[in-house]
């Protein structure tokens, strides 16, 4: 199954909007990153498998496939942590939903904490010209995020909180 979100770049002082899809298929288990993504990038693997399992949820020993788009724009830091993990989610079925209006930015600690990110501001800017409606953002970045007008900002502070936010 394929389950696509919407999170955000920065290249210079200009965010960018980045999909996220990923693709759990039948194979011998491994986990890729594509995309070009920097190093703290392919390290979100580590710390999105271990937030899932201690957060209570099922890693999936199969095929993982996560294409960050678009392809020729390089990838930085650990701010796709949060929709990585939002996407596995999705891709196996533990959380349903569509959520094409928001966007999703954070780094994850190992237990599911979301830690904060650079360069909220030019992202909600950026999410608010491109028709997002949300943004989620790591807590201590919502006031940063909430100076920007027309867009709802939700702070999160730990992967628990929002999954269960995004059930209802």
């Amino acid at each position: 199954m394929v389950a696509r979100l919407y999170s955000f770049g920065l290249c210079g002082m200009e965010a960018f909007v980045v999909t996220i899809e990923v693709d759990i298929s039948k194979g011998l288990p491994g986990f890729e990153i594509v995309g070009l993504p920097d190093a703290a990038v392919r390290e979100s693997r580590d710390r999105v498998r271990s937030a899932m399992k201690n957060c209570g949820y099922d890693f999936p020993v199969s095929r993982i496939t996560m294409n960050l788009a678009p392809a020729d724009i390089k990838k930085s830091g650990p701010l796709y942590d949060l929709p990585l993990l939002l996407s596995m989610l999705c891709a196996t079925g533990q959380l349903e939903g569509e959520w094409e209006d928001s966007a999703f930015l954070g780094e994850l600690s190992l237990t599911g904490e979301v830690r904060p990110v650079n360069g909220v501001l030019p992202m909600a800017i950026a999410a608010k010209e491109h028709g997002f409606r949300r943004i989620f953002v790591p807590r201590q970045n919502a006031a940063e995020g909430a100076a920007v007008e027309g867009i709802q900002v939700f702070g999160v502070s730990h992967v628990k909180e929002l999954t269960a936010f995004l059930s209802g």
